[in-house]
C-alpha cells in the first residue's frame, strides 16, 4: 500500500464530483429519514389513500437516492 501511495500514478478525483457526491448524498440521507418517518406514520394510520401517495413518493425518493450511489460508483471507477 505504501508503494501505491508514494507513486505518482494516483489521480485524485475532481472537486466537482466530490462536492456533487457529498451534496446529493446528504440530500438522499435527509430524504431517507423523512421517508422512514412518513412510512411509520402511514403504517400507524393504516389509510389506503395515504399508502398510495406514500408509494409514489417512495419511488421518487429511491430514484433520488440512486444519484449519489451512481456518482460514487463513477468516482470509484476513475
Amino acid at each position: 500500500m505504501s508503494n501505491i501511495a508514494k507513486s505518482n500514478s494516483f489521480v485524485s478525483n475532481s472537486t466537482l464530483t466530490q462536492n456533487l457526491h457529498g451534496v446529493t448524498g446528504l440530500l438522499a440521507i435527509i430524504l431517507m429519514l423523512f421517508h422512514a418517518s412518513w412510512a411509520t406514520f402511514v403504517l400507524y394510520k393504516n389509510d389506503d389513500n395515504k399508502k398510495k401517495i406514500f408509494h409514489k413518493f417512495s419511488i421518487i425518493v429511491w430514484i433520488i437516492w440512486l444519484i449519489p450511489y451512481f456518482i460514487g460508483m463513477f468516482i470509484g471507477m476513475m
